[in-house]
Order: C-alpha cells, then sequence, then structure tokens
C-alpha cells in the first residue's frame, strides 16, 4: 500500500511538473520568441547602423577637426531655435560625429562632418530600424506596458527552466536521449530530444540573459536601485554605479548602452543619492545659468580623463538640462571596467566629481559586467557569437517544445492533464517561493494560474 501510494506521488508530481511545464511555455512562448529574435539583432547593432547609416557616418578626414565647441556654435548658428541634448563621439577619426538636438516637434539626429562642418545627415532616431529592434526587444513597441509584460515573462522563464531541468534529469545516465538525440522515426521521441538536448545546452545561457537584463526592467530594476540606494551606505557593496539609472535631469537623454537596450527611459529613476560608494549627493552647478546656453567648452577639456587609447571610444556628453544640472560626461566602453562618469559644472568649468570602475560597489560591478557580457561587449567579437549561438539554439528549442506540445496534444485540450490532487516537488515549490520572493510579478502568473483552474473547474462541472 505504501509502495502504491509513493507510485501515485510519483506520477501526481510527474502530471503537476509537466502541465506547469507546459503551461508556462505556451504563456511565454510568444514574447521569448520576440526576445530571442530581436535580441540575436541587437547583438549586431552597431555594424548594422554603420551599414545602414554608411552615407550619413562614413568622410574623409582632411586637416584638423573642428572642437565640439566649435562644432556647437555651428549648430547654433544652424539651428537657433532648438535645443542640443547630447554629443556621441565619433569611433573613429573618419566617422562623423552625432549631436542629438531636440525641435519644438521632434528629437533629431545630426552627423556633423567636423572636418568640413558640414551636416551630412539629419536623421529621426526613432525610425531607424536598429531602433525598432531595440523598442521591440526592450517594451515590445507598447511603452511602460511592453516592458511590463517584457520583464513579467522573463521572470516566468526562469521557473520554466527549472521544471524542464526537473523533466529533463535521467533515471539512467546514457548519452542516447541525455545528451544526444535518439536517432528515431517516432515523432514523440524524436521531438521530445531535440527539444531537451537543445534545451540543455542553452538553458544556463538563456537563465544568464534574462538575469543580467532584469537590473533594467520596469519595475523589477527600479526596485533593486531603490533598494541599494536605501541601504548605502551601511551596505556600500549594493550602492548602484552612475550607468544603472540616471537622475531625473538626463533620464530622457540615453548615455549608455543599457537606456538604448531599452530605448525608452521609463524604467529610470530619479533621486538625489549619489551612486557611488561614499554615497555623495549627485553634483549640481554651483551657480545659476541657462541649459541652453551651455558651452561645452567648459567639459571638452576633461576627455582627456578617459582612458580611451585602452578601452576604445564610447563618449557621451549631456547637456545640462536645468537651471542646476551639470555637463555628465559618460564613457562606456566594450569592457565595463573601463567605464567612467563625469560632471562638470558648466559655469566654473570645475570637475565636481569623476567616478571611475574603482569607486563602483561590488553588485555595480556585477551589474556592469552582466550588462556588457549580455550585450555581446565584453569580450570582444566571440562574446557576439558565442551569445548569438545560444540565442539561436534557445529558439531552436522553443520551436522543438512547441512541435512536441502540438503531436502531443489532445483534441480540445491545450494543456497537459492535471488531477486535482497533483502536486509539484518540494523542491520546485520553494523553486518557486524564492522566485516570488525575488521577483514579485511572478505574482501575476499565479493569479492567472488560479483563474484558469477555476474557469476549468467550472466548465467541468457544468
Amino acid at each position: 500500500m505504501d509502495q502504491l501510494t509513493t507510485d501515485k506521488n510519483v506520477a501526481g508530481a510527474m502530471r503537476a511538473v509537466f502541465f506547469w511545464h507546459g503551461w508556462s511555455a505556451l504563456m511565454i512562448a510568444p514574447v521569448l520568441l520576440v526576445l530571442l529574435l530581436t535580441g540575436s539583432a541587437y547583438l549586431f547593432d552597431r555594424e548594422f547602423d554603420q551599414w545602414w547609416q554608411q552615407e550619413a557616418l562614413e568622410l574623409t578626414p582632411e586637416g584638423t577637426a573642428a572642437t565640439l565647441a566649435q562644432q556647437q556654435d555651428f549648430l547654433r548658428q544652424q539651428y537657433p531655435d532648438w535645443t542640443i541634448n547630447r554629443v556621441v563621439l565619433p569611433d573613429e577619426a573618419a566617422h562623423a560625429v552625432r549631436w542629438q538636438l531636440t525641435a519644438p516637434d521632434a528629437v533629431h539626429l545630426i552627423y556633423l562632418d567636423p572636418y568640413r562642418l558640414q551636416v551630412k545627415a539629419d536623421i529621426d532616431p526613432a525610425t531607424q530600424p536598429m531602433a525598432i529592434v531595440r523598442r521591440l526587444h526592450g517594451e515590445l513597441m507598447a511603452g511602460p506596458v511592453g516592458g511590463y509584460i517584457i520583464e513579467w515573462f522573463s521572470c516566468w522563464t526562469l521557473f520554466l527552466l527549472l521544471t524542464g531541468a526537473w523533466l529533463w534529469w535521467p533515471k539512467h545516465w546514457r548519452l542516447a536521449g541525455v545528451f544526444v538525440p535518439r536517432k528515431r522515426s517516432d515523432g514523440r521521441v524524436h521531438w521530445r530530444d531535440w527539444h531537451a538536448v537543445l534545451a540543455l545546452v542553452s538553458s544556463l545561457a538563456l537563465a544568464f540573459l534574462v538575469i543580467s537584463g532584469m537590473p533594467w526592467s520596469t519595475f523589477w530594476g527600479k526596485q533593486f536601485a531603490q533598494l541599494g540606494r536605501d541601504f548605502s551606505p551601511q551596505w556600500h557593496w549594493v550602492t548602484p554605479s552612475p550607468n544603472f539609472h540616471l537622475p531625473d535631469s538626463v533620464k530622457t537623454r540615453a548615455v549608455d548602452p543599457h537606456h538604448e537596450h531599452k530605448m525608452q527611459a521609463v524604467h529610470v529613476t530619479g533621486g538625489k543619492e549619489s551612486w557611488v560608494t561614499e554615497h555623495h549627493p549627485v553634483p549640481v552647478s554651483t551657480m545659476q545659468h541657462q541649459p541652453m546656453k551651455a558651452d561645452i567648452s567648459k567639459a571638452e577639456p576633461y576627455l582627456d580623463r578617459l582612458a580611451l587609447a585602452t578601452y576604445g571610444a564610447g563618449v557621451r556628453i549631456f547637456y545640462p538640462a536645468t537651471a542646476s544640472d551639470v555637463f555628465k560626461i559618460n564613457y562606456v566602453p566594450d569592457k565595463a571596467e573601463g567605464q567612467q562618469t563625469l560632471y562638470v559644472d558648466p559655469v566654473s568649468g570645475e570637475l565636481l566629481d569623476d567616478i571611475g570602475w574603482l569607486r563602483y560597489s561590488a553588485l555595480a560591478k556585477v551589474v556592469e559586467w552582466g550588462t556588457m557580457t549580455h550585450l555581446g561587449r565584453q569580450y570582444g567579437a566571440w562574446n557576439q557569437w558565442l551569445n548569438l549561438l545560444f540565442c539561436l539554439v534557445a529558439l531552436a528549442a522553443l520551436i522543438a517544445g512547441l512541435t512536441l506540445w502540438w503531436r502531443r496534444r489532445k483534441p480540445g485540450r491545450w494543456f497537459p492533464p492535471l488531477q486535482s490532487t497533483d502536486s509539484l516537488p518540494l523542491g520546485l515549490k520553494l523553486s518557486l517561493l524564492v522566485l516570488v520572493i525575488l521577483f514579485p510579478l511572478l505574482l501575476l502568473s499565479l493569479l492567472a494560474f488560479a483563474l484558469l483552474r477555476y474557469w476549468q473547474n467550472r466548465k467541468v462541472n457544468s
């Protein structure tokens, strides 16, 4: 009798895991499909933009390039009613300098030839193909609502991976069917093995991509950064970096690839606390000034402090947005350890703060390293291609899993069968509890599950 009860419990646990794995997979599959496809494209965003905007970007150096101050003055003469928001320094001498200006009706990205002081192109940044890919990847082109949806399903992906690992774990360790798909014509076995093996190969990488992207999510990322500020300086190791979340004064003007990864600033928190371990206040100007007349010549001399020769390009300079705001020089090269942020008073030209990698907290270093690895930049070209490989393998696993579900499903039934007495194994229950505590948006999934079960029970009883 005890053995019979044990067998029933094991069978019930297996049905429960199958149900939760299938239900969560069908729930997140559309969004995961979009994330994998757009993420694969986004890994090569700079290469694509350079090709797509080749005519606007490339030029022939001639003579001495104009200083940023001279370029600024030229643009203000050409567009007297527009406001300069930022400037992106070129990756190489044969590339145009990109200036972002705000007109009364739109945002313009001006490609400026610094050698001849000529405007090569005036582009609407929001309509560029890679900008659309970024918005799809960050928010499904649905604003904050899309950001919440992506965060919700990204969190649930972690539980999908846990249930998948439980189903994959073999009773008998062998090569065929565990690490290598079996060569059989049986559709179920064939697609089951391909799904399991491909998911095994990509699962850890997919989990890393989800977790490393969470600090920039709409809801959780904001709370994560707030927690770091609340516990500083007592827990100095959790203080956010300057790139973690930007203050209100610059939240509409991205300075780092993390923000571009989202393309919208809805996830950015405000606040006047410091991003550094010492918990100093964010610098403000010593004198009131007119932001529209801020002179970049005050900030330009400090570019020499950046380790461009060591880490390469990646400099953006933000203009003051308010009467007390300052210039922000943000250096985000491919390697996270080269990051540096400088604040310069637009009136006196005084360097107010210089925040480099050594001043990052332990958690900030992990987050920034994870972000740059997530973007495929931390370790060069092989980082890009390896991330692409894992995205494609995960995509293949997803397709194989959906095919397996389609072959196994019974007419009129979308989900695997589940009896009222079936229960998840204790380990998965505890894992789900931990995930819910860490990522509260998962409660929405549990609520959806409860409503689904209620609807199914009513249907059966009626």
